[in-house]
């Protein structure tokens, strides 16, 4: 009974997750009708993210499943130096908050990986 009801219950968040997709994607138009790329609507919100979806993106796309697990295990087997450790992103973020996101932000870029890519560290060099 208990393996009836898992597949039923896998089923429907399926389901749900099919009918909340085809909603959006039929209500916003196909991809590309306005001004904006497709790849940029679909990738980055039309860049008009407001701060929590875009919080949520950062932090998923920062954790891994493997991270998760084997952050307990490493906390359990070694103490609380790791106490350290989290006292440090305290320290470093509000200077990457104030130094390197601005940076990133006039740049127009996706992620810190496209400044390499297009050269534009030696345009910022130059101004």
């Amino acid at each position: 009974m208990a393996q009836i009801l898992e597949y039923a219950l896998f089923g429907a968040v399926v389901a749900a997750n099919l009918c909340l997709g085809l909603y959006f994607s039929f209500r916003k138009g196909p991809p590309g009708s306005g001004n904006v790329s497709p790849d940029t609507e679909m990738f980055l919100g039309s860049r008009a993210l407001r701060v929590l979806p875009l919080a949520a993106s950062a932090v998923a796309s920062t954790m891994s499943s493997t991270g998760l697990i084997a952050f307990p295990a490493h906390f359990y087997a070694y103490g609380m130096h790791i106490a350290w450790g989290i006292l440090a992103h305290f320290l470093y973020m509000p200077l990457v908050t104030h130094l390197v996101v601005p940076v990133i932000y006039k740049l127009g870029v996706t992620s810190i990986f496209e400044v390499s890519a297009q050269n534009s560290c030696i345009l910022l060099l130059e101004r």
